[in-house]
């Protein structure tokens, strides 16, 4: 310990600066770091992955229609900020869409399905290896719909504002609400 010239006994760390003159830069700098902390720490959404299959009815490849409403579907879907096709191996939630092959209005069946993955089957009691080797090889039909358009991109269009306002926004309270 070391006196001052005013006779002031001190340790040497905050020598020659009031109490209040130390203690308010301090304050200040951990407001700072606590209003940055959730900034800093925040991590973008988890975006609710999807595979795309569309295919014509009756055939094993797609028709004209079936491509032009696989693209539009596709643009529509990935226009959603938190809505991501991926391929087929990376994705739990498929969304089948069968189109219509006669002439006439545009006609489309789709299908939404999810497979199980295996944190689901333990938290469902399902330990054994085999069994949960089945169910997740299964897939579970969360919605189905029929759709009728003038057009292509008109069907395509109300396919994915509905998908979106089904069953993503289902995915979207479930993700909010574990």
């Amino acid at each position: 310990m070391e006196r001052d010239a005013r006779g002031v006994m001190h340790d040497g760390r905050l020598a020659g600066l009031p109490y209040t003159h130390a203690v308010k830069p301090m304050l200040m700098m951990a407001a700072m770091l606590v209003g940055a902390a959730p900034q800093a720490l925040a991590q973008p959404a988890e975006k609710i992955q999807v595979v795309l299959d569309v295919r014509s009815e009756g055939r094993a490849s797609r028709d004209e229609v079936a491509t032009r409403l696989l693209g539009d579907v596709r643009r529509g879907l990935e226009a959603i900020g938190d809505v991501e096709v991926v391929p087929r191996d990376e994705g739990r939630r498929i969304i089948w869409i069968v189109t219509g092959t006669t002439a006439g209005p545009y006609a489309a069946s789709v299908i939404v399905t999810e497979r199980y993955d295996r944190e689901t089957l333990m938290v469902l009691g399902i330990e054994d290896d085999d069994m949960a080797g089945r169910m997740m090889a299964l897939q579970i039909v969360n919605d189905h719909q029929i759709f009728t358009g003038r057009d292509p991109a008109a069907l395509a269009r109300r396919i994915v504002a509905s998908v979106n306002d089904g069953v993503l926004t289902k995915l979207r309270t479930l993700k909010r609400n574990p």
